[in-house]
């Protein structure tokens, strides 16, 4: 009898304790594969040593690289301080806490050879991740010269000390266990007689409060001691959106932030090194040490701008305020030595006196769009928040809102600018509003400008900027027809330092300057002052403050300027105002938003010279003789109740100021949006002004209604709109079919006929709502099509529609009474991977419905066969890449097809099979010229051939209509081999052309814009010869 085996003893739980710690440890991987990331791009000409810890490299994102660089560049600046300043003779030591897979000791050697002389670095982190770092060390000869021959390697794991040599050691020990930190590092250094300076990178703010602090304390007692610490604070409270977005991050990685909470802002962290004994503390925010020499002079911060395209401006100041590195020392000092901070303390209006209200909407995401306020003929308003950055890229399409609780749908026109972000839209006042530049990405700057005509509510193209240009500032001059714009960026590093003015008749004319005039700046704030000139005279004037200079600093001063327009060039003037204090500093910001109003002006947002400007603030401006500035903004428990106004877009409406859009990409934390809508009550600023306000107070109601797209062509600019000559209407003709070989004769025609006397089956008699509700069970559930507003018009690409689940009898009652409702059958077995086929759908139905003899083309090809049921609504313009036959077999509808050779007249985006266009609109309107429609009105048994690639929508002419749609393959070849449910995807050699245009453009993007559009244009050209030939 064999004996039985023991059993295996279970391996031991882990504590809950290890458990955090391995958490922290993982903290490491994502951090050293950024600090990679920077290596290999912003130091090309150095050795690398991250890249012996990271397996693969990845490339991050320019603002999570630029962030991670200035972490490195500011606790380098403070080690090789420390590294020179040392008394010579005396041994130094850097003991880095926390180290993770940190090449602090190689780094140093190959920069600062000399300095490192009689220094040994201290690498110290949990046992688990020192052994992988020793390993690692151990194997990379480039890392283990540092460690010269005959370095010692523990026996042991549980040794503290895992690898020495002269000038190198790790341990592996608890920093909550100081006693034995200390004894492990007196074994092998004479602590006493050593400088000594502790590293902390973001680590001990994983530790409890209680330790970390014990740990301060302890190291001022250590040596000739000096303490850098880079970690995160949240200088305006907890609630502000970064530090939300940062402090759920942490908290999901089960990796919280401790001593932030406890120490919020940097007069606590300076509190918290003094009273644990250290006495000279100098220390700064990351943005305050991008700017300070001590850092990094103004010449690299422009060489970094070369590194990579980067625009997230906004994000990297949010980012730097709440990080900080400090600097202390324990010896004392006849003058502390601590750098001073100066608080700005503008007169503020109190903001419970503001009435903030924030109201929900269901438009999409975006931010760094650009607002404007129409009006339709009956006085009804609307704000349109145009283009910018959604949640997916930047968008191609424009929020509408409506500002009143009723309102008629507004139809802008689908055909003007393409997408983009970063422009500025002024209003001219009966002139229009004007587009004026922006960009696609930071290296496809934009020049084209458009005028969007109030009257017939469409876009018209107008001369492009001299020069490419976004993140520039464009104001309108007061009463005039002029618009003036200041600065902006011209590429990825370049700043513009020019100036321009827009008149509707001459185009756009440069500036001739003289007086003081400011850097070259992008990102500005300008305002016109009221004109107290007679208006004839020519003569303006306004503010200019603010914006980045081409060193990446903010711009602290402020001008005023003076724009004379009598004259064949216009002039502008600047003078610098005097020194203005804290109402000064509140004008000193970057991306904000400048709304003018009647007796003053508002400036929404940004990022300022301040430390406490993040985003959240309101400044209200007024000139009278002198400068007047009144700041609004919440207090460190309030945030939560104000937008973050970065990248939102303001409008004064009736005395109410009112924010859309918004939001920030938080590092690498994640992106917070601001998805509500906020209205302002500012009746209260500047109550003395309020004898000169024209507008009447009125409740603002703000509804969003629809987001239509627009498609950018710019022959259809001048074609579209400007034809006058009537249309003329091609109706389609009415055939019969003889016999089976007729129909072969249409297809190789490809032109669209209806055809007559097809004998489809009894569906034609028998499918009333009744009889349809009786076979197929009132409580069958579909998936139908509701117009989410009050129009018939649906848009695919706005999507003003929604998806809801209805019964056949629901849907059935509410469709014959003519409601806006929608059904176009899917595959019931399959609807994401099948197409529809009725007699698999619908087989109670099937019997009934068939395609005759003379169709039998139609049959042996067959894709798709969709059964279609509407109330009254239209069906928006849009093109099949497969050929098919529509069978109207209940009520009768109105439908419009356009050839393929109208593709460059209908409003249709690239790679877009679904256009905005309202047809029957632009019908009525004669807007349509160059294009060449054919009308068919069918009624209850006629089938329409539609060929393939012929636009065509359609309106219903009775309550109901009813139809049958079989699609069919008529190529032999070419069609896209992946999943096509609706046999609707592009042919294979379109959307492969369509990358390869991508590839081509890309080519060029380095180019100037005017050659790049050259050499485009001269492709463009041979591909229409090939065409030819």
């Amino acid at each position: 009898m064999s004996k039985s085996s023991p059993a295996k003893t279970p391996p031991p739980r882990q504590s809950r304790s290890q458990a955090i710690d391995d958490l922290i440890m993982g903290t490491n991987s994502s951090s050293i594969v950024s600090k990679r990331s920077v290596e290999r791009l912003y130091h090309p000409n150095e050795a690398h040593f991250f890249r012996y810890f990271v397996n693969k490299f990845q490339r991050r994102a320019p603002l999570i690289n630029r962030g991670y660089w200035l972490r490195l560049r500011a606790i380098d600046a403070v080690v090789h301080q420390f590294l020179k300043s040392a008394p010579a003779g005396r041994k130094k030591v850097i003991i880095n806490l926390g180290c993770g897979s940190d090449v602090l000791p190689w780094q140093c050697h190959h920069r600062y050879p000399d300095a490192c002389e009689n220094t040994t670095f201290v690498d110290v982190d949990y046992p688990d991740l020192i052994r992988k770092k020793r390993s690692i060390v151990l194997g990379t000869p480039a890392l283990r010269d540092l460690l010269g021959p005959n370095p010692t390697v523990s026996e042991k794991d549980t040794d503290q000390i895992l690898l020495g040599s002269d000038k190198y050691y790790q341990l592996g020990c608890d920093l909550r266990k100081l006693d034995a930190f200390r004894q492990c590092l007196e074994s092998f250094l004479p602590l006493s007689d050593c400088s000594v300076l502790f590293v902390a990178e973001v680590s001990i703010t994983y530790m409890d409060t209680k330790s970390a602090d014990d740990l301060i304390e302890w190291a001022s007692s250590i040596g000739h001691a000096e303490f850098c610490l880079l970690e995160q604070i949240i200088p305006n409270g907890a609630d502000h959106p970064f530090a939300k977005t940062m402090l759920r991050h942490f908290n999901k990685l089960n990796t919280s932030l401790k001593s932030v909470h406890q120490y919020p802002t940097l007069d606590c962290q300076r509190v918290r090194f003094q009273e644990r004994g250290w006495n000279q503390i100098d220390l700064w925010d990351l943005w305050e040490a991008w700017n300070d020499d001590m850092f990094l002079t103004s010449t690299e911060r422009m060489e970094i701008d070369e590194v990579e395209p980067f625009d997230e401006w906004e994000e990297f100041i949010l980012f730097a305020r709440h990080y900080f590195v400090l600097h202390a020392k324990a010896a004392s000092k006849s003058s502390s030595g601590s750098n001073a901070r100066a608080e700005m303390n503008p007169t503020r209006v109190p903001h419970a006196d503001l009435g903030i209200t924030c109201s929900t909407t269901t438009a999409p995401k975006r931010r760094f769009g650009a607002p404007m306020v129409i009006a339709n003929p009956e006085g009804q308003q609307y704000a349109i928040h145009t283009f910018g950055l959604g949640s997916s890229g930047r968008v191609p399409s424009c929020d509408l809102f409506t500002l009143q609780e009723t309102s008629v749908p507004m139809e802008l026109s689908p055909v003007g600018p393409s997408e983009r972000m970063c422009h500025t839209l002024t209003d001219l006042g009966s002139f229009g509003i004007l587009l004026a530049g922006g960009r696609g990405s930071p290296t496809r700057v934009l020049s084209d400008c458009w005028i969007f005509k109030r009257d017939t509510r469409s876009w018209n193209k107008v001369d492009d900027l001299p020069t490419p240009l976004f993140r520039h500032c464009a104001i309108r001059l007061k009463d005039s027809g002029l618009a003036l714009v200041f600065g902006g960026k011209t590429g990825t590093s370049q700043v513009s330092p020019n100036y321009f003015l827009f008149h509707p008749a001459q185009g756009w004319l440069q500036c001739k300057t003289s007086g003081n005039v400011p850097d070259s700046i992008f990102g500005a704030v300008a305002f016109a002052l009221q004109q107290e000139l007679d208006r004839n005279t020519g003569v303006f004037s306004g503010i200019l403050s603010g914006g980045i200079t081409q060193t990446g600093v903010i711009n602290s001063k402020i001008y005023r300027w003076t724009i004379d327009i009598t004259s064949h060039s216009p002039s502008l003037h600047f003078e610098a105002t005097q020194e203005l204090g804290h109402q000064g500093n509140v004008l000193s910001i970057f991306g904000a938003q400048v709304v003018e109003g009647e007796s003053f002006t508002s400036i929404c947002g940004g990022v300022g010279w301040a430390a406490s400007s993040l985003g959240q603030d309101v400044a209200f401006v007024t000139v009278s003789g002198d400068l007047d500035v009144a700041l609004s903004s919440p207090s460190k428990t309030a945030t939560s109740k104000w937008p973050l106004m970065i990248g939102c877009s303001a409008m004064f409406l009736g005395g109410t100021l009112c924010l859309v859009g918004g939001g920030a990409t938080c590092f690498s934390m994640g992106t917070f949006w601001e998805t509500g809508i906020y209205t302002i009550d500012t009746s209260s600023i500047f109550p003395e002004l309020l004898q000169r306000r024209k507008t009447h107070e009125r409740n603002i109601i703000i509804q969003y209604q629809d987001s239509p797209r627009l498609s950018h062509y710019p022959v259809a600019v001048s074609e579209v709109r400007k034809g006058t000559t009537k249309l003329q209407m091609n109706t389609i003709p009415r055939v019969s079919l003889n016999k089976e070989s007729s129909f072969q004769d249409i297809l190789r025609k490809r032109k669209p006929v209806i055809i007559e006397g097809l004998d489809l089956g009894g569906c034609v008699e028998n499918w009333t709502p009744e009889n349809m509700v009786q076979r197929l069970g009132y409580t069958k559930e579909i998936v139908v099509h509701e117009c989410q507003m009050d129009t018939d018009k649906m848009d695919f690409n706005s999507k003003n529609f929604r998806y809801v689940t209805e019964t056949i009898g629901a849907f059935m009652d509410k469709a014959s009474q003519g409601q806006r409702l929608y059904l176009r059958s899917l595959s019931e077995r399959k609807p994401s991977e099948s197409p529809a086929n009725v007699e698999e759908d619908f087989p109670a139905l099937a019997e009934d419905c068939r395609l005759p003899d003379e169709l039998s083309y139609i049959r042996d090809n067959l894709f798709s066969s969709v059964l279609r049921i509407s109330g009254k609504v239209n069906m928006w313009l849009h093109y099949d890449v497969m050929a098919n036959v529509y069978a109207q077999i209940r009520g009768s509808k109105r439908m419009v097809l356009f050839p393929p050779t109208d593709v460059s007249h209908l409003a249709f985006a690239p790679g877009a099979s679904s256009s905005s266009l309202d047809v029957f609109s632009a019908l009525e309107k004669h807007q349509l010229a160059g294009t060449h429609p054919h009308e068919a009105l069918l009624k209850p048994g006629d089938v329409l051939f539609l060929p393939a690639m012929w636009f065509h929508t359609a309106a219903p002419t009775t309550n109901m209509s009813v139809a049958v749609n079989f699609f069919f393959r008529d190529l032999e070849s070419g069609y896209s081999a992946g999943r096509d449910v609706y046999g609707n995807r592009d042919l294979a050699a379109y959307e492969k052309g369509r990358q390869e245009v991508a590839r081509i453009a890309k080519g060029f993007g380095h180019l100037p814009t005017e050659i790049r559009q050259f050499y485009l244009a001269r492709l463009a050209d041979e591909l229409l010869n090939e065409q030819v030939q």
